[in-house]
């Protein structure tokens, strides 16, 4: 057996030393990572909300969840955001100094792009929302009782309050403001098709978005929709751009025989311009459904309850789609 040299044990005792020391400081960092409260990599700074009136810094560890195990933190809503392109989520919990009872829980999904955050938000925003402010051209936020939501980016973002209170709200938009100033939406962030709705008519954060299966038809996929005011009546209006003409009356048409197939009643089509853009109007178990090829557009009404303002709103699309064609 060969005896290692006085020499040649100090060395290897040294080097030995060196490997147990890089093990203890990468377990300390993993540690301190893992405890990491301040949420600084998402700019948010401890007690962020003092400016607005209140101090919430967070609690706990930050919790991550991917597309393996995200039905653990929202059981029931999962397949919502992955069928939306959701990559990752980011929770973290905060409390009132003053109060440990009072505070929300932050949650930042990950949802790759603009758009797919723009879906899940849209399709969430709730009736008694009230807009907010302060997101820049490419942010959209709400409050609503004890919730603030937020698309930004590809961030959608939700703060859920432990109660209705406006310290608690107050708080919540303090972390708002620092997740705008953090995250900052640029211009490719901007959902332009936004801009393709009529301009005088149509509800101000009534948009929504279904990138699948939009009104349970799966040929209507990228489907933006928006309420439309006809005199008292408020309309949902929708389009889709489509790769050419050609596939968007292809899908226009298969729309239609989706909505017959499934006890639709087809109408007589009474307006020139719905006549020329060769609309179909169809009674849907009482309510009027039109759709029509508009260029590389496909558009048309959903679930109106008077065919009379369907048909006015329609012929405002077809006018406002020839515009953006054009």
């Amino acid at each position: 057996m060969r005896l290692l040299s006085g020499r040649a044990r100090t060395f290897e005792t040294a080097v030995s030393v060196l490997i147990l020391l890089i093990m203890v400081g990468t377990t300390i960092c993993i540690y301190i990572i893992s405890r990491d409260y301040n949420m600084a990599r998402f700019g948010i700074a401890s007690g962020s909300g003092q400016e607005s009136g209140g101090d919430f810094p967070p609690v706990g560890k930050v919790e991550t969840y991917n597309n393996d195990n995200l039905y653990e933190k929202i059981d029931g809503k999962a397949p919502m955001y992955q069928e939306a392109g959701f990559v990752k989520l980011t929770a973290q919990q905060f409390a009132a100094k003053s109060n440990s009872e009072l505070g929300f829980e932050l949650y930042v999904y990950d949802m790759n792009n603009a758009k797919n955050a723009f879906s899940v938000y849209s399709r969430q925003r709730r009736a008694d929302a009230t807009d907010l402010n302060g997101l820049g051209a490419s942010g959209f936020g709400y409050v609503a009782g004890n919730e603030i939501c937020i698309s930004l980016g590809k961030n959608y973002i939700e703060m859920i309050g432990s109660a209705e209170s406006n310290e608690l709200v107050d708080g919540m938009k303090g972390i708002a403001k620092d997740l705008s100033a953090k995250f900052k939406p640029t211009d490719n962030d901007k959902i332009v098709e936004l801009r393709y709705f009529p301009n005088e008519g149509t509800v101000t954060g009534s948009w929504k978005l279904q990138i699948d299966n939009a009104f349970g038809f799966d040929g209507l996929t990228n489907a933006y929709s928006a309420l439309y005011k006809s005199g008292d009546k408020a309309i949902t209006i929708f389009f889709s751009k489509r790769k050419d003409a050609d596939e968007a009356k292809t899908v226009a048409k298969n729309y239609y025989d989706f909505l017959i197939t499934n006890g639709g009643k087809a109408l007589t089509v009474d307006g020139e311009v719905l006549k020329s853009a060769g609309a179909s109007v169809v009674d849907f178990f009482g309510n009027f459904e039109i759709v029509f090829p508009a260029g590389i557009f496909v558009g048309g009404v959903h679930e109106a309850n008077d065919k009379q303002a369907a048909e006015k709103a329609a012929e405002v699309l077809i006018g406002r789609l020839k515009e953006i064609n054009d």
